[in-house]
């Protein structure tokens, strides 16, 4: 694995099964890095730097690149963002690497088994981030190597995440995600927004629309580390400003077909590429979306009059909150297919029993949409002034309100970072 320029991957084509799965659960337990972080680890001969590796390719979103002091060249720091320098034993070549090597990227972290006060002044000297022992606690490397992924990323533009969840099957998870895509989309013609299918079994989103997609979800899985901007577009079903990267159906019964270690990095070149990213997961929580399911910016999960799927919410949510750390105040129900004082849960039985404070509402009118899904058609062309799709209006704009009249930019500097 350190033979001489490696660059470290995270597709799984290079990894065994085994190793395969292990990764896969760590990416779904640890919160992604904010931004993509292309890193450089220098050490002064390749067959020392496997365990700092291999400890800097399992935090997700950390693009690898390993080489020995005597193979670097200029096109290697101009790849990276950080510089992961792990000095040697040898007191007088430490200090030499530390010489050569300062200010050669944006970020510099030097990794020693031991530091003495004189390496640890000229590690500063140089411009070091941080210094780390090269044995210590794996949370204090990948705390720094957060903390210089979100100076990037304060810097970085990108889009917000709107993921949409069904409480249990039928409640109306992908029609609401193509209708919210719809309005966002609808707001400006001259940005793009974004609409995932993560329902890699039905894979509806294709359907609803009345699509053919030539390109899926997990062909830009496969190939996130090199997809540009063009290529990313080429790979979306385009409906004017908005795009649908679709899933293949019962893809996810393929092992071979979908490796979801590369999500972090398609997800920051969505999010990169477009103004807004609405994600279906019709499905609910699954182990593979836990990345994206962190990073939401919002959480709509929709609920039906039904005491099963308040229960089924109320699970989700505490899921959410104790399983993965997702803040209460990102998370909003979307109760779909209200009818004002009729049914069997109210507005206050949905607040009271899952938690939260936020009830977003979405009337009846099962004969239009049903319409709407039967010929393909996005609800702002088949409703347009109908009161579902000005309940969908609505909650658009309570996630990111729009701007005035004559000041439609604002909304979009809004949206993004």
């Amino acid at each position: 694995m350190n033979a001489p320029n490696t660059s470290y991957k995270t597709s799984g084509g290079e990894l065994q099964d085994m190793d395969n799965v292990e990764r896969l659960e760590r990416l779904s337990r640890r919160k992604s890095l904010p931004v993509l972080l292309p890193t450089l680890l220098i050490t002064a001969v390749q067959e020392e730097g496997g365990t700092l590796a291999e400890m800097l390719v399992s935090v997700p979103n950390v693009k690898l690149t390993h080489v020995s002091a005597n193979q670097v060249d200029a096109s290697y720091f101009e790849a990276a963002r950080l510089l992961v320098l792990q000095l040697p034993s040898e007191h007088d070549l430490a200090l030499q690497m530390l010489d050569s090597f300062a200010g050669k990227c944006e970020y510099m972290l030097v990794v020693a088994e031991r530091f003495t006060p004189e390496l640890m002044r000229e590690a500063m000297k140089a411009g070091a981030r941080d210094y780390l022992p090269l044995h210590g606690a794996k949370e204090e490397l990948y705390q720094t190597l957060f903390d210089i992924a979100q100076s990037v990323a304060d810097a970085t533009t990108l889009a917000p995440t709107f993921v949409v969840l069904n409480s249990k099957g039928g409640c109306g998870a992908s029609f609401l995600s193509a209708a919210i895509a719809d309005q966002f989309a609808c707001r400006d013609s001259g940005f793009n927004v974004a609409l995932l299918d993560g329902d890699h079994v039905q894979a509806g989103q294709s359907h609803l629309l009345n699509l053919e997609p030539e390109y899926f979800f997990h062909h830009a899985l496969a190939q996130a580390e090199e997809l540009d901007d063009n290529a990313l577009g080429g790979m979306m079903s385009q409906m004017d400003n908005l795009h649908l990267l679709p899933a293949a159906p019962f893809s996810q019964q393929d092992r071979t077909a979908v490796s979801y270690l590369q999500l972090p990095q398609l997800m920051f070149k969505l999010r990169s590429r477009y103004r807004a990213v609405v994600v279906d997961l019709s499905r609910g929580p699954e182990t593979w979306a836990n990345p994206i399911l962190m990073e939401a910016s919002a959480i709509l999960l929709v609920i039906q009059d039904s005491l099963a799927s308040l229960r089924s919410a109320t699970a989700t949510v505490n899921h959410l909150i104790n399983e993965l750390g997702v803040s209460k105040s990102r998370i909003h129900l979307i109760y779909n297919r209200y009818t004002p004082n009729k049914g069997v849960v109210s507005l206050t039985d949905a607040k009271t029993t899952s938690g939260l404070g936020s009830v977003f509402t979405v009337r009846n009118d099962f004969q239009r949409v049903n319409a709407c899904l039967d010929e393909g058609k996005r609800l702002s062309r088949f409703a347009a002034k109908e009161p579902v799709t000005q309940d969908v209006i609505h909650i658009c704009q309570q996630l990111i309100p729009e701007a005035k009249e004559g000041k439609q930019s604002g909304f979009w500097a809004k949206l993004w970072r």
